[in-house]
């Protein structure tokens, strides 16, 4: 699977986008936690939010990777697009999540999805589901079996963005 260079790029695009997701929905919008939350001595919250702005920062060079990738694939006029490329994206978004939560949340222990919760293993199992191994199930499903009649190319990339 991961020996295309379609696929390859495409998931690492996607897990820049996974990375984007958690950091603009759960750092900034929910403000549920940072990327340091957890991290003893670091409480301080601009400490908290530079830290965060050098996370997506690191989520750019990682998207921009992806792009090239993708671009050179493009102007070689190889690689699979539509659904498999979908699929791949969301192969690398489901990844993040993934490697996210054991990393972050369970080896290294510097923040859980709501630090403010009496339960915060249940929110990190919750997160991982939905937005871990769903979006990785339904990415391999769609690079293997593509995403039904009708949709090609565009309309597979649009579906994507939205």
């Amino acid at each position: 699977m991961w020996k295309t260079p379609w696929f390859r790029w495409g998931a690492v695009l996607g897990f820049a986008l996974g990375g984007f997701f958690d950091g603009i929905l759960l750092h900034q919008i929910l403000q549920w936690h940072h990327l340091l939350s957890l991290v003893p001595g670091i409480d301080d919250l601009r400490m908290q939010v530079l830290w965060d702005g050098w996370f997506h920062a690191l989520m750019y060079v990682i998207a921009l990777a992806g792009l090239a990738g993708l671009w050179r694939l493009h102007r070689r006029g190889t690689g699979q697009w539509g659904w498999p490329l979908v699929g791949a994206v969301l192969v690398g978004f489901g990844l993040w999540h993934v490697v996210d939560t054991l990393l972050s949340h369970w080896l290294l222990q510097i923040h859980r999805i709501r630090v403010d919760s009496d339960d915060p293993l249940l929110w990190d199992l919750l997160w991982l589901a939905l937005f871990g191994l769903a979006p990785l199930a339904l990415g391999l499903r769609l690079r293997r079996h593509g995403g039904g009649p009708g949709l090609q190319g565009t309309a597979a990339m649009l579906a994507l963005l939205a």
